[in-house]
């Protein structure tokens, strides 16, 4: 990866307080995208516009309006985290998931981002806690076998695919590992495989992979060229009460802690980075640095290229 690549920060527009999606006052954002415009971030990272949710606003009207006010600041979006699923219950169609898939991958079109990212296992329907759906996921495995729920996931997400190909976007599934169904450094390599769609691949979640005793270094290699975008953020890794398999919540552990505060490897990273030939924007899902906000973010992002220059002394590719 060469150094001085294009890096991201998130910037919220929507919020949910658990009932209703709705925006966040213009002001907000607008002033936030000038801060970051100020230390030299062009790159944003958007969430929130999904449709499993109710909201008090039309998200294809508010899309295509966020993607002008975007251009016209001069700041473009490195990535839209939506909120869909990947099949609906084996003994039914899957149409209405597809349908929504697409919605998702207009709506990031909208945005003029360059990626969709979505959990890769979530099942059509609506629940109030990880576990409720992690249960729901493996009642369909217990009737159908994981093999049929991967083959449902693939055939929709191919179909969404193809759609995002002729929009210009490509569809991100995120390494949940532990936390949601079919994240797993076992399932979700399986899955995008079945999916064989040049428009989908994955996102690389580091703190997911690093509180669940999983190497992010070893996640790269294993996305190779199919790595699509990141969520770059620190943690202190696993706690010794988990168990040793099956899923855990990330209550506690996914601090979301700006990289260089916690303990995961980053020259590892930037390194694993160079040796598959990551070439995109690098995003982190994370705040700035402690302190006050532009000397935090400017802190941050000091902290990266220094990283960065400490693999690369010479500036070489």
């Amino acid at each position: 990866m060469k150094v001085g690549g294009k890096l991201s920060y998130p910037v919220e527009t929507v919020r949910w307080d658990g009932k209703m999606i709705s925006r966040v006052p213009e002001k907000e954002y607008r002033e936030r995208l000038e801060l970051l415009c100020s230390v030299g971030i062009h790159d944003v990272m958007l969430s929130g516009y999904a449709e499993l949710e109710k909201a008090d606003f039309d998200m294809d009207a508010e899309t295509r309006r966020i993607g002008r006010l975007l251009g016209e600041s001069g700041v473009g979006c490195s990535q839209h985290h939506g909120l869909c699923p990947s099949f609906a219950p084996l003994d039914g169609p899957q149409q209405a998931v597809v349908e929504m898939l697409r919605r998702e991958v207009e709506y990031t079109a909208n945005l003029h981002a360059e990626v969709l990212v979505i959990h890769p296992g979530r099942i059509a329907g609506r629940f109030h806690s990880a576990q409720t759906l992690a249960d729901a996921y493996e009642r369909e495995v217990r009737l159908h076998s994981q093999q049929a729920v991967i083959d449902a996931c693939a055939e929709n997400l191919r179909a969404a695919g193809s759609y995002a190909a002729k929009l210009g976007v490509l569809i991100a599934l995120e390494n949940v590992d532990r936390f949601e169904p079919l994240g797993s450094p076992e399932l979700l390599p399986l899955l995008v495989r079945r999916t064989d769609s040049p428009a989908v691949g994955y996102c690389l979640d580091s703190g997911h992979a690093h509180c669940c005793g999983n190497d992010p270094a070893a996640w790269i290699k294993t996305m190779g060229d199919k790595l699509f975008t990141t969520h770059f953020h620190d943690n202190h890794g696993p706690r010794d009460v988990q168990p040793v398999s099956g899923y855990i919540s990330a209550a506690g552990i996914d601090e979301h802690l700006p990289p260089g505060f916690g303990t995961i490897d980053w020259f590892g990273v930037i390194a694993a980075l160079r040796e598959t030939g990551y070439r995109r924007t690098v995003n982190f899902e994370s705040g700035p640095w402690p302190g006050e906000i532009r000397e935090g973010y400017r802190s941050a992002i000091r902290f990266w290229r220094t990283c960065e220059n400490y693999l690369n002394p010479r500036g070489q590719e």
